[in-house]
């Protein structure tokens, strides 16, 4: 009597934790199913793979130099190319491995072989925030692998600690921290 007591129990509860768990993972299936965006099929002709939430590292001697991040991606394998949604592009001081600039951008276009990148905004500006609080708009920027530098040919503003900074064209040494608008180039200090 007290085993087929103690079995009843037993069942019981493990017919409880089985509907839980079942409950569960429908609902957790639901939510997800629910979150994720389904992109129309004409968007992804063409494309080797289309990437939710897309991460790209860069090491060296297992150190993060930067990392691309973005909302989509549509991966072209034979053009060794990443067409990017909603990026976010981080850049690491080697010396003291924190955080050196981070750039937003509505798009971008990565090469996949030589970690070369473009991003481009239309609506809003593209958005590089640097350590120290300046920050720089244009429309677009590139960053060129080989040489560690960001550049654009675009009118830029610079802003920070009171100072607005205009001109046109600029290039940016990374490893340096040294950048330098190429042409126009006229500064105004903001009053308090």
């Amino acid at each position: 009597m007290k085993n087929y007591l103690m079995r009843s129990v037993l069942t019981m509860a493990i017919v409880i934790m089985a509907g839980f768990i079942g409950h569960r993972v429908i609902t957790h299936m639901e939510t997800k199913s629910q979150a994720t965006a389904i992109v129309p099929f004409q968007e992804q002709q063409g494309a080797d793979a289309w990437i939710q939430g897309f991460s790209y590292r860069q090491t060296k001697s297992g150190a993060t130099k930067w990392m691309v991040t973005a909302d989509q991606a549509k991966v072209f394998d034979a053009e060794h190319k990443a067409k990017l949604h909603a990026v976010t592009v981080k850049l690491f001081d080697q010396a003291f491995q924190k955080e050196q600039m981070q750039i937003t951008s509505e798009e971008g276009v990565m090469n996949t072989s030589s970690n070369d990148f473009e991003l481009l905004s239309h609506n809003e500006k593209t958005v590089m925030t640097f350590e120290s609080g300046y920050r720089v708009f244009s429309d677009t920027l590139s960053w060129k692998e080989d040489v560690q530098q960001i550049y654009t040919a675009d009118p830029v503003v610079i802003q920070g600690d009171g100072l607005v900074i205009t001109g046109t064209g600029l290039v940016g040494d990374v490893a340096k921290n040294e950048f330098r608008l190429l042409n126009n180039v006229r500064a105004e200090v903001e009053s308090p």
